[in-house]
């Protein structure tokens, strides 16, 4: 029996986050430590105000960076868990809002090569020796519940389209053993409550949002990497706000980059 620990996402909404913590679950397995399993849980967010620094959360706002520096802060936040080799991902389309139905895939895998390759801003060379491979469509759907629980690890991971509670606009879980290798992760895209654009509109308004951009931030948290602070590396995907209409951070940063980088050096 395979002893399996599982933080569990303890999601508390304020007005300017939310936070996700963790807890430790016991079983009465003894089977040995390598067959330890764990899964952690972040959550894409809307609202109106800043995140903080210690939110594992993203949440969008209107504010802008005065100065790009994309290309020269190389902040990051590496997690326990990454992605080696291969990672092997499924879609399911059901439910996909019909503004992007035709086109949300072709933007999901360019999100996760974007990722796994390391394609960037700043002229970095893009051959991280990662891949995230999409292997077909599936019937099965996300694991995570309506009440942003990680629901079980059926070893297949899954992104698809579902009801979020207000304000998350993605919910990812990941799983990963104890050697700090993903096994699966799944995310689950909101498609009740927000408009999402895959080419941006040429009068981009009101809170339509960008898939491109979203699907970068949550395939890094698969990758390995949490939220770095909204203020001092606002130009980085892994901040935890974005603006409505912004495209600016489809591809990575050189925090983003460093990060991926400090991950794929581990053994």
């Amino acid at each position: 029996m395979r002893r399996q620990l599982t933080a569990l996402a303890a999601l508390a909404l304020t007005a300017a986050a939310v936070t996700v913590a963790a807890q430790q679950v016991s079983s009465t397995s003894t089977a040995a430590a390598a067959d330890q399993e764990f899964v952690v849980a972040t959550a894409l967010t809307v609202d109106d105000l800043l995140g903080g620094s210690e939110s594992t959360a993203n949440t969008t706002s209107a504010a802008t960076a005065t100065t790009d520096t994309a290309c020269t802060d190389t902040t990051y936040v590496a997690k326990a868990w990454r992605v080696t080799g291969t990672w092997t991902w499924y879609y399911n389309g059901t439910g996909a809002p019909a503004a992007v139905a035709n086109t949300a895939l072709a933007t999901i895998t360019s999100a996760g090569d974007t990722v796994s390759t390391g394609a960037n801003r700043c002229g970095l060379p893009a051959n991280l020796a990662t891949v995230f491979k999409y292997a077909g469509t599936a019937t099965a759907k996300p694991q995570i519940g309506t009440d942003l629980s990680c629901t079980g690890n059926d070893g297949k991971s899954v992104t698809g389209w579902g009801a979020l509670p207000a304000k998350v606009l993605a919910y990812t879980c990941t799983y990963y053993n104890s050697k700090g290798v993903v096994t699966a992760s799944d995310v689950l895209i909101d498609n009740v409550a927000y408009t999402w654009f895959t080419t941006k509109p040429a009068t981009c308004t009101g809170a339509q949002y960008d898939l491109q951009t979203t699907m970068t931030h949550e395939r890094l948290h698969t990758a390995g990497l949490g939220h770095v602070d909204q203020t001092a590396n606002a130009a980085q995907v892994m901040t935890p706000a974005s603006a409505p209409c912004d495209t600016s951070r489809r591809l990575l940063g050189a925090g983003d980059y460093a990060g991926l980088k400090a991950l794929a050096a581990r053994k």
